[in-house]
């Protein structure tokens, strides 16, 4: 029987997250997704990304009863764009909202990524993600707000949501390789639909640095909170080995 279960809200047309997160986390810890409704997965200009994001709010609820049948001691929210609209205040509303719907305490990604950073102790960043303008914009805002400067970034800006997942090895790479100014602390990568869990290990060697992969930070986070503390901090690159999988306590 498992000792904790990780609640995971994930966006419909989402087909990375889960099997990311099944990868990483320790046994003793099950994963139960909620997917919430995505009725337009349009999201090649800014006006189609906001639509995304207000989609995802709406299912918050709806999805989070849902998911709350099954008593998840946490749960981590993957949908990082509708985390950082609104900046350090919108990020906490969401987390309200959520925990509100589901009944447990809440992972975002970009309080994952604080305490990531915290840990780390850095301060200036690279930023990959799938997003628009305006939610990059957002992402800006929301790290200025907490103290890190957003050095560099670059967005895949697919046309749809399930595109997300068709972005390939080489073209993140290639993104990775533009964040090798030795200005930068730590790269971050957003995007729970973006496949890099495998490529970020390398990565940080071949950069010389960090490289913080969206849903294995979330999972360290949630871990974390759920008080996983013998499998945790070699989940982040250069604070020990991201693939030991210990049990959980």
């Amino acid at each position: 029987m498992p000792r904790r279960k990780l609640g995971l809200l994930i966006p419909s047309t989402n087909t990375v997250a889960e099997p990311e997160y099944y990868a990483t986390v320790p046994d003793g810890v099950s994963v139960h997704t909620g997917r919430m409704l995505v009725r337009d997965a349009a999201i090649g200009s800014d006006a189609s990304y906001l639509r995304l994001h207000d989609q995802m709010l709406e299912a918050v609820e709806p999805t989070g009863r849902v998911l709350a049948t099954c008593g998840p001691d946490h749960v981590a929210f993957a949908m990082a764009a509708s985390s950082f609209v609104g900046g350090a205040d919108g990020d906490a509303a969401v987390r309200r909202r959520v925990e509100a719907a589901v009944g447990a305490p809440m992972t975002s990604a970009p309080a994952a990524f604080t305490a990531a950073l915290e840990a780390l102790g850095a301060t200036r960043i690279a930023v990959l993600s799938p997003f628009q303008p305006v939610i990059e914009a957002e992402v800006v805002r929301y790290f200025h707000e907490t103290g890190v400067e957003v050095v560099a970034r670059h967005s895949f800006r697919p046309p749809r949501t399930t595109a997300i997942a068709e972005v390939g090895e080489s073209e993140v790479r290639d993104a990775l390789a533009r964040c090798s100014d030795p200005a930068v602390d730590a790269v971050l990568q957003l995007g729970t639909n973006l496949r890099m869990a495998s490529q970020a290990r390398a990565a940080a060697w071949w950069l010389g640095k960090p490289v913080l992969h969206v849903n294995t930070v979330m999972v360290w986070h949630a871990l974390r909170a759920m008080g996983c503390t013998g499998w945790g901090a070699g989940i982040i690159p250069s604070l020990g080995d991201p693939t030991t999988k210990e049990s959980a306590p």
